[in-house]
Order: C-alpha cells, then sequence, then structure tokens
C-alpha cells in the first residue's frame, strides 16, 4: 500500500472534535425567553424598519432613527440622537452594567438605491412571502440592527444582570462616505467601547467544503486604496488617429495592471479558518488543510480559482470606470480611469502607489490618490471572539466560526485605529440566492434564519457581557 493511501486510511477514521457548547450562564439566559414570540416580535420590528425607505443617497436617517427610538421609548431604554446633517441623524443607546469596558452593538441605517423596474418585489414594503421578509435593507444591513435591537429588549426584559454596559449604535452614511461612523469616532472616549460587533462575514453552506456551515468572522477589512490613473497625450480630431494619444497610452498602461504577476499570501487569518474547517471534517481532509505545505499543493489552486477565495489571498488592482473626452470626435488631452485597489494586511498604501507606478513605468502617467486607508487587524485571540464562535456553533455538527479578512469595508475600519476590537458577524446562514439581493434585486432575508440570528446573537452578548 502507498504511503499517502496509508496515511489517507488512518486520517479518515480520526474523529472530529466534540461540539462547542453554550456557557451555563447563556442557557440559564436562553431558557427564560419566550423564542416563538420574540421571534414574531423581530419579524414585525424588522419589517417596520424595512419601510423606512433611508436610500442612500440622499440617506433621510432620520426616518430610521425615528422609528428604533420609538421602540427603545417603548421598552424603557434610555437613547440619543446624534444629528449629523439635515435629516441625517444616527442613534445611541445604553444599558448599564458593571465597570468592564462596554460592549457596542454597531449597524448601518442607510441602505443603496434601488432600480424598482428590476425588482418584482415591493422594495419598501415589508412584504413577507414564502417565509422570506423582502426589502432594501433586508440584508445590508437592516436585520442585524433590528437582531441588536431585539438583543437589547431582551437583556431588558430579563433583567439581565451585566458586568458592562451594552450599547446599541446605529449609524447614517456608511454606503457612501462613512461620516456617521467618523462623527462617532470623534467621540469614541465619551462611548467607551473596547469591543464591537459589526456586520461582516454571513454564514454560508458548502463554502469550502460540502454540507458544511462556515460562519467567518470578519477580524479586518482589506487595506484599500482610490487612485486616478491619469494619462496624458497629444489631443486633436477624432477622425485622425496619431501616436501618442493619450486614450491609448492610458489602455496600455491598464494592461500593464492587467499582465503583472499575482504574489499569493495565504493570511494567519485564513490558515486558521482552514485549520477549523479542516478540524471539523476530520479525516485526511482535514489534515490537507490543517497544514502549511498541503494546503499550499492542495487548497490555494482552489482559492485561487473562486474570484471571491482569490480576492482574500492576493492584493487587487480592479479598474471600475473610464472618463475622457466629453465629445466623440474629440481625442482628449488626458484619459482617466479610476483604480480601487484592496491590500492584505502588510502591504501599506504607499507599497500600493509604488507598485503602481513601478508596474505602469510611463512618465506620461501619473496617479491621484482620490482616499484610502491600511488595514488594521483585530486579535482573534479574544474573549468576545470566543463568545462568538462558541454560539454560532453551540454544539451543532459540520458547522465553523473561524476568522475571516473582508474584502470590503465597514464602518469597522475607523474603529480598529483607536484599538477597538471590532469582529464582523452576520449570525444568519444564507443561500447564494439570498446573497445577489445584497445590493441587488428582490432583496431578502429567510424569516426562520433571522429568528435563529436572534437566538445566536443574544447568546453572544449574554456570554460576552453578563455576569
Amino acid at each position: 500500500m502507498r504511503p499517502l493511501l496509508s496515511l489517507a486510511l488512518f486520517l479518515a477514521g480520526c474523529a472530529h472534535p466534540p461540539p462547542q457548547v453554550a456557557l451555563p450562564k447563556v442557557v440559564a439566559a436562553q431558557a427564560k425567553v419566550d423564542w416563538d414570540a420574540s421571534g414574531k416580535e423581530l419579524v414585525d420590528l424588522l419589517a417596520g424598519y424595512l419601510m423606512a425607505d433611508t436610500t442612500n443617497p440622499p440617506g433621510n436617517e432620520a426616518r430610521g432613527v425615528d422609528y428604533l427610538g420609538a421602540v427603545l421609548d417603548r421598552e424603557g431604554i434610555p437613547w440619543e440622537r446624534v444629528p449629523l446633517a439635515p435629516g441625517r441623524d444616527s442613534l445611541i443607546a445604553r444599558l448599564e452594567g458593571g465597570d468592564k469596558p462596554a460592549l457596542c452593538l454597531l449597524s448601518h441605517i442607510d441602505v443603496v438605491p434601488v432600480e424598482p423596474e428590476r425588482w418584482n418585489k415591493p422594495a419598501f414594503s415589508g412584504l413577507i412571502e414564502d417565509g422570506y421578509l423582502y426589502g432594501r435593507g433586508a440584508l445590508d444591513m437592516k436585520s442585524l440592527g433590528a437582531m441588536e435591537l431585539q438583543t437589547m429588549v431582551l437583556l431588558k426584559r430579563q433583567g439581565v444582570a451585566l458586568d458592562r454596559d451594552v450599547v446599541l449604535l446605529a449609524v447614517a452614511d456608511e454606503e457612501v462616505d462613512n461620516q456617521g461612523a467618523r462623527q462617532l469616532a470623534a467621540m469614541w472616549d465619551k462611548i467607551g467601547c473596547s469591543h464591537v460587533i459589526n456586520e461582516g462575514g454571513i454564514g454560508v453552506r458548502g463554502a469550502l467544503l460540502d454540507d458544511q456551515l462556515v460562519f467567518p468572522v470578519s477580524i479586518t477589512e482589506k487595506g484599500n486604496l482610490w487612485v486616478k490613473m491619469i494619462a496624458s497625450g497629444t489631443p486633436g480630431h477624432g477622425s485622425t488617429p496619431r501616436p501618442d494619444q493619450a486614450p491609448d497610452r492610458l489602455l496600455a498602461a491598464v494592461e500593464k495592471l492587467k499582465a503583472r504577476d499575482v504574489d499569493v499570501d495565504i493570511q494567519p487569518a485564513m490558515r486558521e479558518m482552514l485549520k477549523r474547517a479542516g478540524q471539523e471534517q476530520g479525516g485526511f481532509v482535514g489534515f490537507v488543510m490543517s497544514h502549511r505545505a498541503t494546503v499550499g499543493l492542495f487548497v490555494k489552486p482552489k482559492l485561487l480559482a473562486n474570484p471571491v477565495t482569490r480576492a482574500t489571498i492576493t492584493n487587487t488592482i480592479n479598474v471600475t470606470g473610464f472618463s475622457g473626452a466629453s465629445n466623440m470626435n474629440v481625442v482628449p488631452a488626458e484619459a482617466t480611469a479610476q483604480l480601487d485597489c484592496r491590500m492584505l494586511p502588510g502591504t501599506t498604501t504607499d507599497q500600493m502607489l509604488a507598485t503602481l507606478r513601478d508596474l505602469v513605468d510611463d512618465d506620461q502617467v501619473r496617479f491621484e490618490v482620490v482616499g484610502g486607508g491600511d488595514a488594521v487587524v483585530t486579535p482573534w485571540e479574544d474573549p468576545l471572539f470566543e463568545a462568538i464562535a462558541r454560539n454560532l456553533v453551540d454544539g451543532h455538527d459540520h458547522v465553523v466560526a473561524a476568522p475571516f479578512i473582508s474584502v470590503g469595508s465597514t464602518d469597522s475600519t475607523y474603529l480598529r485605529p483607536l484599538g477597538v476590537h471590532a469582529y464582523g458577524i452576520h449570525p444568519i446562514e444564507v443561500s447564494e440566492g439570498d446573497l445577489v439581493g445584497m445590493h441587488g434585486d428582490n432583496e431578502r432575508v429567510s424569516v426562520a434564519e433571522l429568528q435563529q440570528g436572534l437566538r445566536r446573537l443574544y447568546s453572544i452578548v449574554v456570554d460576552f457581557a453578563a455576569k
């Protein structure tokens, strides 16, 4: 028998690690809740929240603050409005606890625009149909905001003794310019949260292994660099192609960027995710996913083949648009491409900018930085991360919770540089059909998963913040 086959047969018999189970204080807190009634209340809460049109631009987040504030008033939970601009507010609510630094439950109120002609469900009606709740923001991210509010309500109703404050933050302008998060970051000493739960990873079955549910918990977002790449050349009439035209020079620069060699960097968080998924699976697959050499040999090609996972192990340069002459028959003196660059932890914006210049290597092409920032990583060796992972798994088989590097950005980007331990998780399972609605058409969330997500989130908060 060949050695590799012998190893595979031996490892195939290895037992899976025992599933994690909730702590006794969590079990006791769960037992006091009428989950059927609370789940129905949550669905009604979210349906009403989705009816508040907070499309950004222009935002109108004050509508969301009014709605959430009315719920808090009914429950006797104190809150305050934080004005950002006319019609645009954020909200802060607080349940007082012990002396430990507070836990923040963060969400954003605004949603992206809708193309009504592409929807076959009304986008702002809170429609419930065939087990789904439809509406812009159903996934991104009013559902998590509603779960966070309902968690606060349950903590208050059940009289849960807290060893730290639990703070609800619902902020404006995440989808465009993060002005709400920047405003709150400037007053963070007043808010006083050492830990934050915000949007991030969402549960997907089969993401790594067949029939295995993975909850990726975001510990950072990739750094970003937004750049205008501007090529200069000789202007002229469009009827006569000539050498040294700006659009041709720009296209040549783009081709150089596309033809670059891409370095692969499987970061510690990704290795930890693969390891945890492999250990849960057990056997030969578990061995392969748990060791650096076999990950590089067998797993890396699969990660590179998928655009989403490829972005988690490489720095990316994406051309998102072009601009030039306003008339069809004019060759402009300058032509511009927009670049969205995303960098893994360890690569700075300055390093990426230098890479762009080296790759293009043309003194007639310049780069103007529009914005950006470096990645800041939150450690996963942390009590809140452990509480999140423990309660997402909560005794179930074929479920994994693991650290993850998000390829997009959230409001957490403005909190981690302050030393805040921010974790991104949406504690529900979604299908591929559900995911396409996020920023897309007919956005929806499963009613059953919404209710299950409430139980998971409530358990996480009790685990971390209750005495």
